[in-house]
């Protein structure tokens, strides 16, 4: 008896206890009390449902450290950096239980980043010295030590990540004990914000949005895309986590309450060997919201039960639907960012259905790259018709490795892990100079009315400011994408979600970038055009073109048709400068006079 016992207590501690190895932990962003309330971080360590636990956020850094946990911090050092002494006591309590707790930079929100790698290095020595094995006159957790940190950067301006992450790792292998890196892109690849770090650096998880985008799990489910980039990461051993939200109010879409379709879902993709398990957002969610008798975070654990840590690689490998040569894009985008590079590229999107997977190539030339930006939650469409979907249908090949880039322009709306009404949707979009490309879907132009981000310098002029816009059928030879119906294919009515209640200790609102700017000029040019109902100032849209309705919907182009969504309580739709950059989306509604 005594030995069975003992051996049912050992069986235990792995369950209750972080594997790295493992397929079946849950990970949990903690601290923004999303569900309204949460429960301390003690408790939720204590819980066996939970085996990572990321502090949410570090959304201010490097020029200021400023952390945010709602109302389980409010103490602070004489400069305003957080001082938690709770939060310490219960890391050292999470550890004590097995729980890795990593401090989880950035958010949906917030003012961080970098302009160069060396600024990145130096500030990786301040994140050791402030929350890990260093030693700094100011710890927010006093002498307790995180177990490493979390990449959840969703700006767009990739530059400098994966500099830290290696400066980070110098600082880790002088260590006696474990630390890890991980990162959180949203599910298209290459992830716009954290796609240079994953593929430059070596990360050990990756908590994988498939929320709030249109690759969510039960809709265009890109799994295997991840796959394909895990077998050439720089860490062949990353982790992949399915991430969802805990609850339908966690996130505008992904959220899955048929238990059997994650069941189904898991038992597909846990046949990779790099698989690691579930992340949720958030936890606040995951512990509040009961599916059968049972906490959301509960039944991940269970269903991640069910999978054996020898399972063998199964079936679940997406090929393309047909043998056209063809391919094209359902994605919208908001936000183009340009880059150059003169390296082979290559993208993988997903295509109509969970078992489609393709990919095509772009050689070797000068190339303008774009990632677009798009908002696909809490969707209407003024008709009843139905929409044809994309299929892309080249044959599959491998991923890209995305070149760095420091051009990047954010303007924070909400501070959530991911924006509910405007999560982005970015695909690497290629225009080619060369008439020798095999894939071509961005087109140049010299109107700002193309796109709802149109960057400039103080000397810019509308006459030589230079946007872009992606075109959704082959014009020329030298495009590859093209659309082809699917009967029956609606678009889905969805919900509006509520923002977050964070309001950060530093202004996330639009700020106008000056009176005599000409993007403070612009932004108050759109919002007439908008205010007259005349959205993008023509008859026709092209696809991925964003407005505001008069009624301030904001309005996303799709297929040739305005779709519509509606903006969270307390905001709406106008356009707005905002570091010499206009945007038109979904803010606070307090701030709009100051762009009419």
């Amino acid at each position: 008896m005594l030995i069975l016992v003992t051996a049912l207590i050992l069986k235990l501690s792995l369950v209750l206890g972080f594997e790295a190895s493992s397929k079946s932990n849950v990970a949990v962003y903690w601290g923004q009390a999303s569900a309204g309330s949460q429960e301390s971080l003690a408790s939720n360590c204590q819980s066996p449902d939970v085996d990572i636990v990321l502090l949410s956020f570090l959304y201010s850094f490097p020029t200021s450290i400023d952390l945010d946990f709602s109302s389980a911090c409010s103490s602070s050092f004489g400069d305003g950096l957080l001082h938690c002494d709770q939060i310490a006591q219960d890391i050292k309590t999470c550890q004590s239980q097995g729980k890795k707790v990593l401090l989880s930079m950035g958010g949906a929100i917030g003012s961080y980043g970098f302009t160069s790698d060396s600024q990145a290095e130096d500030f990786a020595t301040t994140l050791w010295d402030t929350f890990a094995g260093g030693s700094a006159s100011e710890r927010p957790f006093n002498d307790a030590v995180v177990d490493g940190f979390d990449f959840d950067i969703e700006n767009q301006n990739p530059t400098g990540y994966a500099a830290l992450a290696k400066k980070l790792r110098e600082h880790f292998n002088s260590a006696s004990r474990d630390y890890y890196l991980s990162a959180a892109p949203q599910c298209f690849y290459p992830d716009a914000s954290v796609g240079d770090l994953l593929n430059n650096a070596e990360i050990d998880f990756a908590f994988i949005q498939f929320y709030n985008n249109y690759c969510n799990v039960d809709s265009h489910f890109n799994w295997d895309t991840w796959t394909q980039f895990a077998a050439g990461a720089p860490n062949p051993n990353i982790k992949l986590y399915l991430g969802l939200p805990g609850s339908s109010s966690a996130a505008g879409s992904g959220y899955l309450s048929d238990l059997n379709l994650v069941q189904s879902t898991v038992n597909k993709i846990s046949g990779s060997a790099n698989f690691g398990g579930i992340m949720l957002w958030d936890a606040s969610q995951s512990f509040t919201n009961k599916v059968d008798g049972d906490t959301y975070a509960a039944q991940m654990k269970k269903i991640l039960g069910s999978v054996s840590s020898e399972s063998t690689p199964n079936t679940f490998s997406q090929t393309p639907s047909s043998t056209s040569s063809s391919a094209s894009s359902t994605v919208a985008s908001s936000t183009f960012f340009a880059k150059s590079s003169a390296a082979t590229s290559r993208f993988v999107t997903s295509a109509s259905s969970a078992t489609d997977l393709s990919s095509a190539t772009v050689a070797p030339s000068s190339t303008s790259q774009f990632f677009a930006k798009s908002a696909k939650s809490s969707l209407f469409v003024a008709s009843t018709s139905s929409s044809p979907d994309v299929t892309f249908t080249s044959e599959a090949s491998t991923t890209l490795s995305p070149q760095s880039s420091s051009m990047a322009s954010s303007a924070p709306v909400s501070h959530a892990h991911t924006q509910a009404l405007t999560s982005s949707v970015p695909v690497v979009i290629y225009s080619t100079s060369t008439a020798s490309q095999s894939a071509s879907a961005a087109s140049l132009q010299t109107t700002s009315l193309e796109t709802s981000a149109t960057s400039s310098s103080a000397e810019s002029q509308p006459s030589n400011t230079m946007t872009a816009s992606a075109t959704s059928a082959a014009s020329s030879s030298e495009t590859s994408f093209t659309l082809s119906s699917t009967s029956q294919q609606s678009r889905t009515v969805l919900a509006p979600t509520s923002i977050p209640t964070f309001a950060p200790s530093t202004t996330s609102s639009p700020t106008a970038t000056g009176s005599n700017t000409w993007a403070h000029t612009r932004a108050i040019e759109l919002n007439a055009q908008y205010a007259a109902g005349q959205l993008n100032g023509k008859s026709s849209c092209s696809d991925g073109e964003i407005a505001c309705s008069a009624d301030g919907h904001i309005t996303i182009c799709d297929h040739g048709l305005w779709v519509y969504t509606e903006c969270a309580a307390g905001t709406t739709c106008f356009a707005y400068d905002y570091e010499d950059a206009v945007y038109s989306s979904c803010n606070f509604a307090n701030v709009k006079s100051s762009f009419v």
